[in-house]
């Protein structure tokens, strides 16, 4: 009963889904759509190098290949820091992303599946429970395999708290 207890006194999480659609910005060739799922990790806050929010989501890209247009799917998980203000919000997330492909294309190099996946961005609110955000995010292997590669991307996105 200790546990339940527990349970029930704990804070409520902030959940929330997020959209995003993005183009890489070198080539402009490569395209993606990514569904989120966002969760705090801290609801009381914390220190500030500990993440505020874990993100778990999925995406699928468009991306030219040497024999043709083809398709990708991503799987990933961040850790993003935020900054909430009255009006919006900053934040800066780093994650890791798993591809069902490797990429080689004339403008886009990524020879591993295993990505490392930063990004930086901003947003504003839309009332109580809706955002809408701008991001910049890199995508590179970190060395694990030569060539390391990388792509970046814009990424414009919709949240709504659940």
């Amino acid at each position: 009963m200790p546990l339940a207890a527990l349970l029930l006194a704990a804070p409520a999480v902030a959940q929330e889904l997020n959209v995003a659609i993005g183009r890489a910005t070198a080539g402009k060739d490569v395209d993606v759509v990514r569904l989120a799922y966002r969760t705090d990790l801290a609801p009381n806050g914390s220190r500030w190098w500990w993440p505020k929010q874990l993100q778990l989501g999925g995406g699928i890209w468009r991306v030219p290949q040497l024999d043709g247009t083809t398709r990708r799917a991503d799987l990933g998980a961040t850790a993003v820091w935020r900054a909430e203000r009255r009006l919006g919000y900053f934040e800066a997330g780093f994650g890791a992303h798993l591809l069902s492909h490797t990429i080689n294309n004339p403008t886009t190099r990524l020879p591993s599946s295993f990505q490392f996946g930063s990004h930086l961005g901003a947003g504003v609110r839309l009332g109580e429970a809706a955002t809408l955000g701008i991001a910049i995010q890199h995508l590179s292997n970190a060395g694990i395999k030569e060539p390391n590669g990388g792509i970046d991307f814009i990424l414009v996105s919709a949240s709504l708290e659940l």
